[in-house]
């Protein structure tokens, strides 16, 4: 069992004796894909897988769980008829609800619930484009898909074990989706979400203007609570939210009942104080999931470290118990060429049976295979090309974009240098202006305040000056020249460069002069 997360990758050897699930092998990976760069996710699994094989020395059929992020689900209502009906039904309902040509999307269907004339059906779909390339992914690393399971079927499978009569909500928070999923009254309601472990992240890069490696770390490190406790309350605010949308939507097309209690799991869930911020603002008790408790844990596995781990494994462990229950209700998205191959491999005892005793018969299918296979290959040749130029395209398109976002840059810097001289040039001329009504006072010395170290804090300009007093020529200043002083001072403070005047001080020890040194602190909206 392989669960593909958008920030790790999850294997798992399982075998099942005397009723009980047991986990032999185990091995965990971890890789980073930044916000926004979401088209690295796939090489970054290619690297996981590898590493994943290597490690577990273990190749051949795997059950691969996908992740939220790359799968679409949708529920609709179906009368209730017979089954060959039913299929026509769904096939026209899916073409009417997947945004997508049901050609380029692997699709499947499970019926999830039901009333005396209709039936739930969950809908999931996901993009041949990207299934494809993570099934090349693990036949490169030594494994053979056998099956695409939903996350949401997985994670179903996996609480079932612990649901009660009364509504709960689980939700598994992943790195870059959240599944919800409601258990009430026997039926089965799903939805998931781009909200996610990067939200907090992303918070930090912000909060604490650092790089993404930085934030991740931070993140997941004990050293420092409170400087990741806003990003983990915007996450919890913005999880409040969806799971009341969420259940109102329920209520509105189904007729769900609210849930009485909300179980969290998956890495996020990991956050620290985040079910009690999740539970004060939607009311409802919330607690955290235990994967691990429904099965037993081989040696092997536990020293690979599954314990530290576990909040992540409920769809790995889900997948499991689900596989082994032969549960009738699993979607299985494999792309139509596996799905084909893999019928095919199960077909084949019989199939040799029948070739042994109708071996011509088989001859016109074969060929009939072969052109098809040669056909889908033109095909693939023909898109391969089309796509690298495309890539071309988008890589001059990208290193264009970075060279107008630093073009941008330099403008902004000129601007605000620009900016920053005119405000000096109107300063100096406010300044000399008053200085000229006051009349018999000079400027001896303009710098910058030697206390102005905060780069965030308002300019600090240190002005020193003088006045001569022709009142008194032979003495120390009078009280005028030091009334004229204090009004010019009080003066500067109108000028709209300047914010205030701080550390006034007055000299009148030389004769016929009144020296002045004061602060002028600039003002925050016009710096210079």
């Amino acid at each position: 069992m392989i669960d593909c997360g958008a920030s790790h990758l999850a294997a798992g050897v399982f075998a099942c004796g005397g009723g009980r699930l047991r986990l032999e092998q185990f091995a965990w990976e971890t890789f980073s894909v930044p916000s926004g760069r979401e088209e690295e996710w796939p090489n970054a699994l290619r690297g996981a897988l590898s590493a994943v094989a290597t490690r577990l020395k273990v190749r051949g059929p795997a059950t691969i769980v996908l992740p939220g992020h790359l799968v679409l689900t949708k529920f609709i209502k179906t009368p209730r008829v017979d089954a060959a009906k039913r299929e026509k039904v769904i096939r026209f309902e899916a073409q009417q609800n997947i945004p997508y040509a049901l050609t380029d999307v692997a699709w499947g269907h499970a019926v999830a619930g039901g009333a005396d004339l209709d039936l739930d059906v969950m809908l999931c779909a996901a993009k041949l484009e990207a299934i494809d390339a993570l099934c090349a992914s693990c036949e490169a690393a030594g494994f053979q898909p056998r099956a695409l399971v939903p996350g949401a079927l997985a994670l179903n499978a996996a609480v079932r074990a612990c649901a009660s009569a009364e509504p709960t909500l689980f939700a598994n928070l992943g790195a870059r989706s959240t599944t919800l999923l409601l258990l009430a009254n026997g039926r089965l309601h799903a939805r998931s979400f781009t909200l996610g472990g990067q939200h907090v992240t992303q918070q930090l890069v912000e909060i604490q203007d650092c790089d993404w490696a930085d934030a991740e770390a931070l993140k997941l490190s004990a050293r420092n609570p409170d400087a990741v406790a806003p990003a983990i309350e915007s996450f919890a605010t913005r999880l409040g939210q969806e799971i009341t949308r969420s259940a109102v939507h329920f209520k509105r097309s189904a007729g769900a009942a609210s849930p009485v209690r909300i179980v969290l799991t998956g890495g996020a869930a990991r956050a620290s104080g985040l079910g009690e911020r999740v539970a004060a603002r939607l009311n409802v008790p919330v607690e955290n999931f235990d994967p691990l408790a429904s099965l037993e844990v081989a040696r092997p596995a536990a020293d690979a470290g599954v314990v530290e781990v576990a909040p992540h494994l409920a769809d790995l462990v889900g997948a499991a118990q689900a596989h082994f229950a032969g549960d009738a209700a699993t979607i299985n998205l494999l792309p139509p060429r596996l799905l084909t191959r893999e019928n095919t491999r199960r077909r084949q005892p019989w199939l040799a049976l029948a070739a042994v005793l109708v071996a011509a018969a088989f001859v016109p299918p074969l060929q009939y295979y072969r052109e098809w296979d040669a056909a889908l290959h033109r095909k693939s040749v023909a898109l391969d090309a089309e796509i690298a130029l495309l890539r071309e395209r988008e890589a001059r398109n990208r290193a264009n974009l970075e060279k107008l976002a630093e073009l941008q840059h330099q403008v902004a810097a000129l601007r605000d240098i620009a900016a920053r001289r005119a405000s000096w040039q109107q300063l100096l001329a406010d300044l000399q202006e008053r200085f000229v009504k006051v009349e018999d006072v000079w400027l001896e010395r303009v710098q910058l305040s030697s206390d102005a170290t905060d780069a965030s804090a308002p300019l600090r300009v240190a002005v020193s000056g003088r006045m001569l007093d022709r009142t008194n020529p032979l003495s120390r200043a009078s009280e005028d020249a030091k009334r004229r002083v204090v009004a010019l001072l009080t003066s500067i403070v109108d000028s709209p460069l300047v914010s205030a005047v701080d550390n006034e001080r007055f000299d009148d020890r030389q004769p016929g002069l009144l020296r002045f040194d004061v602060v002028l602190v600039a003002e925050p909206s016009r710096p210079l």
